[in-house]
């Protein structure tokens, strides 16, 4: 049986944290730019934009809305203390 590498475990759950913490930033600077502006216009090249931003997440495999799931399944599952703060 294989040995777990527990370093790049923790490497990897920094580096999953680290995503999420600027994906984040990113959605909520998106959502104070959609309630900072009343303009049709603006609104559709927001909303291109988050789509766009959002297919890019798809792509690499894992939703947005999954991703702290998983990392918390996966420091439950390790024994591991959370990866960052709520």
């Amino acid at each position: 049986m294989a040995e777990i590498d527990i370093t790049a475990v923790f490497q990897l759950l920094g580096s999953v944290a680290a995503d999420v913490r600027e994906m984040k930033t990113d959605m909520r600077d998106i959502k104070r730019q959609m309630e900072g502006k009343a303009d049709k216009a603006d609104l559709a090249s927001l909303r291109q934009a988050l789509t766009e931003y959002h297919s890019s997440v798809l792509g690499h495999g894992v939703m947005i809305s999954e991703m702290e799931d998983r990392i918390r399944r996966i420091e439950r599952h390790l024994g591991l203390p959370p990866a960052a703060a709520e």
